[in-house]
């Protein structure tokens, strides 16, 4: 998914649904999402958010602290952004003054641990500085879980693979701020994205096209098949909107998410696993989806082309699990089976394993 929308500018202020409304106080500060996931991938990686509201004054966020225990409740290790320094770290986070019953969204800056840290329990501290200078702070503990998708899922694209974005700390999926009012102007309420994965296929030297890579037929991936990723059955599809090519874009956010939030997606189709896991396949080629709601499909089946429709600038398939069908439903990490890790000159063979920004792969052909 290549939105250009929702980003743009600084934060806003928004309400955020009642679950998230602070009671009195000067300052209220929960997890979002209230399930937390451990992603393994050479190392231990958090992807939720931090709801922040602002109780009668403004606030400035001034610290953030993170204590790291184990299963036996031993400290691991300890973190800290703070405003010391001629180019303090607290300033790198994602919002940092909050008026006054404002809430919006602190990514959470300690998104990694190596895998020698154990991670059973984050204990967070907030610190804030109100209009006075008086001290505000907040604490909040936080327990990840492992979490191992029951499908076994594999790459829904053949070939020479580049994961232009991926959900790492600076990847637009997982940055997607639900609380901007644009966000929430057409619907969105959740990080549904939040594990996306956004899928191009690439020559040998890793190029994504051929000439100035205006057109879709410039890049090597357009109108490849797209698979589907585990057996399941069709509960959502769409294919009549056209490829955006050659500078025409024809994707209208506020009239087309208004009459159909999946439609920031283009074409697509969902796959429900079973076992509340959901597969969503975008930016599909206009009228190539092969497949109808109600359908059961088979593991690796083809169920559409790459293209280029709804929020996207070039061809490519994007890809996320999720808990639902709907837009406001909440990601879920998805681990990939028989696929080669490319590291330069050198493959690895991975039977199961994440994957991320930047990565080069091979998902050998059906």
């Amino acid at each position: 998914m290549l939105l250009f929308l929702f980003w743009a500018g600084r934060l806003a202020a928004a309400l955020l649904p009642a679950a998230f409304l602070s009671g009195p106080g000067p300052v209220s500060v929960t997890v979002a999402p209230t399930r937390v996931f451990l992603e393994e991938r050479a190392g231990s990686h958090l992807n939720f958010d931090f709801a922040v509201q602002a109780g009668p004054d403004s606030l400035w966020l001034a610290k953030v602290e993170v204590s790291v225990y184990d299963q036996a409740g031993a400290l691991v290790v300890r973190k800290f952004v703070d405003n010391n320094g001629f180019s303090p770290a607290v300033s790198s986070l994602s919002h940092r003054v909050f008026a006054p019953g404002q809430t919006a969204l602190v990514f959470n800056p300690f998104h990694f641990f190596a895998p020698d840290v154990e991670v059973a329990r984050l204990a967070y501290t907030f610190e804030f500085q109100d209009a006075r200078r008086r001290k505000v702070t907040q604490q909040l503990d936080v327990r990840p879980e492992r979490y191992q998708p029951r499908a076994a899922l594999k790459i829904p694209v053949s070939g020479r693979l580049l994961v232009w974005d991926g959900h790492d700390e600076n990847a637009h999926h997982r940055r997607l701020d639900y609380l901007h009012p644009v966000a929430r102007q057409v619907g969105i309420r959740t990080n549904f994205m939040r594990y996306a994965h956004d899928f191009v296929v690439v020559n040998e030297k890793g190029e994504t096209h051929s000439g100035e890579g205006r057109k879709n037929t410039d890049y090597p991936g357009f109108d490849q098949p797209v698979h589907a990723p585990a057996a399941g059955r069709v509960v959502a599809a769409y294919s009549a909107q056209p490829d955006n090519d050659n500078g025409q874009d024809y994707f209208d956010p506020r009239a087309m998410v208004g009459k159909d939030p999946l439609l920031l997606y283009g074409n697509y189709v969902v796959l429900d696993h079973g076992n509340g896991e959901f597969s969503l396949l975008g930016h599909l080629r206009q009228n190539s989806v092969v497949v109808k709601v109600g359908d059961q499909v088979r593991a690796d089946q083809v169920v559409a082309r790459l293209g280029s429709s709804g929020s996207s600038y070039f061809p490519h398939l994007h890809y996320e699990l999720r808990t639902g069908a709907t837009m406001n439903v909440e990601g879920l990490p998805a681990y990939f089976t028989r696929f080669e890790l490319v590291r330069g000159s050198r493959r690895r063979t991975v039977r199961t394993g994440a994957v991320d920004s930047g990565d080069l792969l091979v998902q050998p052909r059906r």
